[in-house]
């Protein structure tokens, strides 16, 4: 290694070491379930959920009434002749 690159690499390794307190997390991250945050993030997680649910179930259930209606018309259909 040319001490040029070992020297950009020692740059490298102080800058990533002194923005390492830049990048700590906030309490939300931590998981503190007190704050406001976190509950609202909790709420807006929950609804999300039961709207994609919902809309998971809609689909489930008009693929179901396709296949009913399906059987039956298959079975009252007459079979055609030449």
């Amino acid at each position: 290694m040319t001490p040029s690159t070992i020297r950009r690499a020692g740059i490298l390794a102080v800058l990533i070491a002194a923005s390492a307190a830049a990048a700590a997390a906030c309490p939300v991250c931590y998981g503190a379930p007190d704050s406001p945050s976190s509950q609202g993030m909790t709420a807006a997680i929950v609804s999300l959920l039961g709207v994609t649910g919902g809309v998971l179930a809609g689909f489930g259930t008009m693929f179901l009434r396709l296949r009913s209606r399906a059987r039956a018309l298959a079975g009252k259909e007459t079979p055609r002749h030449g």
